[in-house]
């Protein structure tokens, strides 16, 4: 796990700033007015009508296979490969003329708050953006397909491709015509996963066209699919409830929730997302072999995820307002805007920490094919959700709805903690929390030496150059402290650079 995990971190830092320096464009030619407005709304609607289906395959398609490998042999495997990606492309054009025909009516579910000019906009943009829908309905296949193959660069990859064709588009967008960046969005869904011909090639897989609905694979695939895709469906819902209300609180409200949560889903992407993707065929073949090594294996990686996760969500919350300036400042993204969306990155955060400790608990439960239970937990944290930024929203406006989700991810960790225990019995933590203990103490010391250096800093140098140089000197000091204090994670990673080092002097 460990080099693979690391390997798809630095893939995705990478890809992530490409999707930074794509999003520092848009609020320089647009800030946060009514073309970005549109823009984000039709950019996040093709993946949240489809963003269900394609976590649901994508999560039981290895097993589904892995089973039918075993019993069949590559030959039946690949055929029902084959049968199932003709089954999605069959769909995912279907849904493609259905969300361009039905485009007024979900850009109005997405946004209820937004109408003439802006609403209007968003639907022509939406109308865009929604033709590239089918091929990510195939990557969620073929996605898995290369995984279970050994290939995890590749489908972590595609994401370089995705935003350089965005960043150019959006570039062109501003000198000759706006509706050039939704055009950019689908012919970018599209072109990213070019990647794949070559790579699906070399696992000698033959493409067969085969069109099977009725066959047993297929409906065992969908049966175990059923219930992560209500799962992420009531996460997806859980959003447009969040858009909505963001909308009637302000004309601004969904670019600047946007806005944050391109930051906050940074940190999830190289961190968390990275190591449950790499970890989640381990899981599976150890849900089958060995229970304590399940348990074993569950606690090293949330231990890894928040050695990881708790600095940059106090590192995040310490720097918000220096961050948003960095990053967003300057252009048609003004004083007022970085306030904003700063104030609502210092609320969602903090929810990384829950977000990447269900994240893992998430996948346990997935491995252990008990996909009903993630489920139950999404729409517990939906209603918690919805109630608690309701109620939030009303005295902190935007930032009350970004409370809100960080409660509701506390919440969601907690409680399937709590389920998992209760299918596997007792989880040994003490060593995982004397660990936390660690890493608590150390980023005490991180957050308190990080703000004295920005606070000498920032007296003679400008903003940026004080961040900079105040986030190296908190990494050094976070890792310093936690190695003095002999945390896990430190030492494995200390030890893994030491080995590293010694095998190229030899």
């Amino acid at each position: 796990m460990g080099y693979t995990a690391f390997l798809l971190m630095i893939i995705n830092i990478l890809s992530k700033i490409l999707g930074f320096f794509r999003e520092i464009l848009l609020s320089y030619f647009y800030g946060t007015g009514e073309i970005a407005t549109a823009f984000q709304i039709s950019f996040l609607i093709p993946y949240t009508i489809l963003g269900f289906v394609m976590s649901g395959l994508s999560t039981n398609f290895i097993p589904t296979y892995t089973s039918l490998y075993k019993s069949k042999g590559r030959n039946e495997s690949d055929r029902f490969t084959s049968n199932i990606l003709n089954i999605i492309f069959i769909i995912g054009i279907i849904a493609t003329i259905l969300a361009y025909i039905f485009a007024r009516q979900i850009v109005f579910i997405f946004a209820m708050g937004y109408s003439g000019e802006i609403f209007e906009l968003s639907v022509k943009f939406t109308r865009i953006t929604i033709l590239g829908m089918f091929a990510q309905l195939l990557n969620a296949i073929l996605k898995g397909y290369l995984n279970i193959k050994g290939n995890f660069v590749i489908p972590g990859s595609t994401g370089f491709l995705y935003n350089i064709v965005i960043i150019v588009f959006l570039i062109i967008s501003y000198k000759i015509n706006p509706i050039l960046a939704p055009i950019g969005v689908a012919t970018a869904t599209i072109f990213q996963y070019v990647p794949y011909i070559p790579a699906i090639r070399g696992t000698k897989y033959r493409h067969k066209f085969v069109l099977n609905f009725k066959d047993e694979n297929v409906k065992r695939l969908l049966i175990l699919a059923l219930p992560i895709i209500f799962g992420v469906a009531v996460n997806q819902i859980n959003m447009i409830i969040d858009q909505n209300l963001a909308s009637f609180i302000s004309d601004k409200g969904i670019s600047v929730l946007t806005y944050s949560t391109r930051l906050y889903e940074f940190v999830w992407g190289i961190m968390i997302v990275s190591i449950t993707t790499a970890i989640y065929p381990t899981l599976s073949r150890l849900a089958i072999e060995s229970t304590v090594k399940f348990k074993v294996q569950i606690t090293k990686t949330i231990s890894t995820i928040l050695y990881l996760v708790i600095p940059s969500a106090i590192g995040i919350m310490i720097f918000s307002t220096e961050i948003i300036t960095l990053i967003y400042k300057r252009g048609k993204f003004d004083e007022n805007d970085v306030t904003l969306v700063s104030g609502a990155l210092f609320y969602y955060s903090l929810g990384l920490i829950g977000l990447g400790v269900r994240d893992v608990l998430s996948s346990s439960f997935y491995a252990l094919k008990l996909t009903k239970i993630p489920l139950i937990n999404s729409i517990e944290m939906v209603i918690l959700n919805v109630i608690s930024s309701v109620i939030l929203s009303r005295f902190m406006g935007l930032n009350g709805l970004a409370l809100g989700s960080t409660i509701a991810s506390f919440f969601g960790a907690i409680n399937l903690y709590i389920k998992l225990e209760k299918q596997i019995g007792k989880i040994k933590c003490k060593v995982m929390l004397k660990n936390i203990y660690k890493m608590i103490i150390s980023v005490l010391f991180m957050a308190i030496g990080s703000k004295v250096i920005f606070t000498v800093l920032h007296s003679r140098f400008s903003n940026n150059l004080s961040l900079l140089v105040s986030i190296i000197f908190a990494v050094i000091i976070y890792a310093t402290v936690s190695i003095l204090l002999r945390t896990r994670q430190a030492l494995d990673i200390l030890r893994a650079i030491i080995n590293k080092l010694e095998s190229k002097i030899e």
